[in-house]
């Protein structure tokens, strides 16, 4: 990574181009070629980490045999890696990292890094285990893009949290004084995105979807707990396009089934990916992704994509 830690910049000044400047802290975070290096980096440390899981040396997980074997994720700059709770494979990947930050020249920073455990390793066993790689060792993470990170199948669950933060959205504004046209794009731009995500993930409930266009009713037309309002318009008329004479807002489980449908499409397209071959694993490893049944103990997902 030597050739690539330092950057040179020219400027223009009256037309004519000045010799090159050279910053004397290398590579900013916004120059234009750091988000290769840092796919780069990334990939170089995915590859590592996959050759260490080909050597048997790191366990990684199953969800099911003979599905995929996983040892790590990426979203976005969060990264997870999974292991058995031993002490050789908290070694490995505690030189996995050191490895990665001698050969990119990236600052790690510890403090962030946290090592959960399954039910089955005691607290001072992971506490151990934690205190020999040089992280913190937490219960789990509660909330990770606004789903329960540990294995929830009660979906009413799984939405609590997005209906609060709609309701949260919608208090703030009840004591501003808006126009109908103002709380229509409050709706269509602010709340009616925040479900949008977990969507494209399972089958919203029908008591969640009514909730959530009852609490836009009724901020659109200024309705609250101690006044009620007339509502001059049904919901479902106000769902259709304004060349249809409608405001153009969401019908949830029409837009929940599309995006469904779409993830559906994306996996038969694509069974070679991670999530069609843990798909294909658990839910059909002897026949077709069309003939795929859900199971009654299946997870969430596969039931709503089944």
């Amino acid at each position: 990574m030597r050739c690539v830690s330092f950057v040179s910049f020219a400027f223009t000044i009256n037309d004519a181009v000045c010799r090159s400047v050279k910053p004397s802290r290398g590579l900013r975070q916004g120059d234009p070629l750091s988000p290769y290096l840092f796919l780069l980096c990334a990939e170089g440390l995915s590859s590592t980490i996959n050759s260490t899981l080909l050597e048997n040396s790191l366990s990684g997980f199953r969800c099911k045999i003979p599905g995929p074997n996983i040892s790590h994720f990426y979203f976005t700059d969060d990264s997870l890696l999974f292991s058995n709770a031993s002490d050789y494979e908290c070694m490995l990947i505690r030189q996995l990292l050191d490895d990665y930050l001698n050969a990119s020249g990236q600052v790690i920073n510890f403090d962030k890094l946290v090592m959960c455990f399954s039910k089955n390793v005691s607290w001072a066993e992971g506490d151990r285990l934690a205190n020999l790689v040089g992280v913190k060792h937490v219960k789990c993470h509660e909330r990770y893009l606004g789903l329960p990170s540990l294995n929830c199948k009660n979906k009413r669950k799984l939405v609590t949290g997005i209906k609060y933060r709609i309701r949260a959205k919608i208090d703030g504004w009840k004591g501003r004084l808006l126009s109908i046209g103002g709380r229509e794009v409050l709706l269509n731009a602010v709340v009616q995105a925040i479900p949008t995500y977990i969507m494209g993930l399972f089958k919203l409930p029908m008591s969640f979807i009514g909730d959530i266009h009852k609490l836009c009713n009724k901020f659109l037309w200024g309705s609250s707990e101690e006044k009620s309002k007339i509502h001059w318009c049904d919901w479902r008329n106000m769902c259709f396009s304004k060349e249809e004479k409608g405001l153009g807002f969401r019908d949830l489980k029409i837009f929940n089934r599309a995006l469904l449908t779409k993830q559906y499409w994306r996996l038969m397209k694509n069974l070679d990916s991670l999530a069609g071959k843990v798909l294909k694993s658990c839910y059909f490893s002897d026949s077709n992704f069309l003939d795929a049944k859900p199971k009654t103990k299946g997870s969430i997902i596969g039931q709503s994509l089944l």
